[in-house]
């Protein structure tokens, strides 16, 4: 089983002001591979109507990507959209709560299993 956003995983933040983002749930990234990606779900996204450069954030601006992965926290459709993103290999942005490097972490392993 992978699981990913396991605070005791992720790297130490550098700002005090980002420590809540430690304790992003955990998603068991296996079972995703089951999960309905065909349908209209991001259409119930907390990120609907925002301004889509929220999601694509300079990975060295902790503060911007925490921003998005705040919104990201929030959302009903989150490991959706985080299958959707693993299964088109979305390269770029947060994805269901996930950064870039996250994904390409669980698709690494995924290759290797």
């Amino acid at each position: 089983m992978d699981i990913l956003l396991d605070a005791s995983s992720q790297p130490p933040m550098t700002s005090a002001s980002l420590a809540p983002l430690m304790e992003r749930a955990t998603v068991d990234v296996d079972a995703l591979a089951t999960v309905d990606t065909s349908g209209q779900w991001y259409l119930q996204g907390a990120c609907r109507g925002l301004d889509a450069a929220i999601f694509y954030p300079d990975p060295d601006i902790l503060e911007d990507v925490a921003r998005a992965l705040t919104v990201c926290a929030g959302c009903d459709v989150r490991e959706t959209c985080l299958a959707h993103a693993l299964g088109r290999r979305e390269l770029t942005g947060i994805w269901g709560g996930t950064t870039e490097r996250e994904r390409r972490q669980v698709l690494r392993r995924r290759r290797s299993a």
